[in-house]
């Protein structure tokens, strides 16, 4: 079903004068799914090979015509190194779009929030956690119907020093999914 709504949104020509701007008092709901594998970052001390899937309902307001702030919910089922659950929500996150109109809007993205997980490996020793994440993103624009997100972001797991050695994991992450944007 989501594949052939990405074949709907690609197949639908879009022109510049059909495509209203993002702006102030717009909402957003959506959701986007994909898959993410450890590394390690210059500031990362993450050793553990790690796959996952990841799924995000997310609903977000523009509060100024760029910024627009989101919560979003985190589900992650690890395949690698072992079967496990990991569930959350960035309850803190915005975007900020670079431009405002035209056929794709990309942003850049940060945000927080709290994650319970099973996951058993070395850089994590509890069962309650913190995340983090930041990336780019682009998003389709169109007057009505769903628009297609494409995302890539770094999401950090730690403890935030709370207990043991914190050393965290770093997960390269790529997303994708629609969006609507409703417009008053």
């Amino acid at each position: 079903m989501l594949g052939a709504a990405m074949m709907l949104c690609l197949s639908t020509p879009v022109r510049a004068q059909e495509e209203p701007p993002v702006a102030k008092g717009n909402r957003t709901r959506g959701l986007v799914g994909g898959w993410g594998h450890s590394w390690r970052p210059i500031f990362g001390q993450t050793t553990s090979e790690i796959t996952f899937g990841a799924f995000h309902p997310r609903m977000g307001w523009f509060i100024t015509d760029r910024l627009e702030l989101y919560g979003e919910a985190t589900l992650f089922v690890y395949d690698r190194p072992h079967t496990a659950v990991a569930a959350g929500l960035g309850g803190l996150s915005g975007r900020y779009y670079l431009k405002t109109n035209g056929g794709w809007l990309p942003y850049v993205h940060a945000g927080s929030g709290l994650l319970w997980t099973l996951l058993d490996v070395p850089e994590i020793d509890r069962i309650f956690n913190f995340q983090l994440f930041m990336g780019v993103g682009w998003r389709q624009n169109r007057a009505a119907g769903p628009c297609l997100v494409f995302e890539f972001r770094n999401h950090h797991i730690s403890n935030a020093g709370t207990a043991g050695e914190n050393r965290g994991i770093n997960a390269a992450t790529f997303l994708t999914g629609v969006e609507w944007v409703l417009r008053p």
